[in-house]
């Protein structure tokens, strides 16, 4: 788990040194995640950026649109922001929610 979560934190990271700090700010970039392992990163970078979320352990796996969110939260506060930012994101519609509670 652990594994993956640092897979996915280097993934998103290069990501947005690539695609620059707009995906940060919320500003449409033009050029959204097609793959399910694009929209995966997308949505990693922008939990590991946020303050709130930054400070859980969670994963994302993405299967045509469906956001799966796997790890575990401090409370309730840090699952909701983390769900909000899931279904913020371009090419998820729809978020199950996996995360249990530490």
């Amino acid at each position: 788990m652990k594994k993956s979560l640092l897979f996915l934190s280097l993934a998103a990271t290069a990501l947005l040194l690539l695609s620059g700090c707009a995906v940060l700010q919320g500003q449409d970039l033009g050029n959204d995640p097609v793959s399910d392992d694009g929209i995966a990163s997308l949505a990693a970078g922008r939990l590991n950026s946020d303050s709130m979320t930054a400070r859980a352990t969670l994963s994302v796996r993405v299967e045509n649109g469906l956001a799966i969110l796997y790890g575990t939260v401090p409370d309730e506060a840090v699952r909701q922001r983390a769900l909000q930012i899931l279904e913020g994101t371009s090419g998820i519609f729809e978020v199950l929610d996996r995360t249990r509670k530490r």
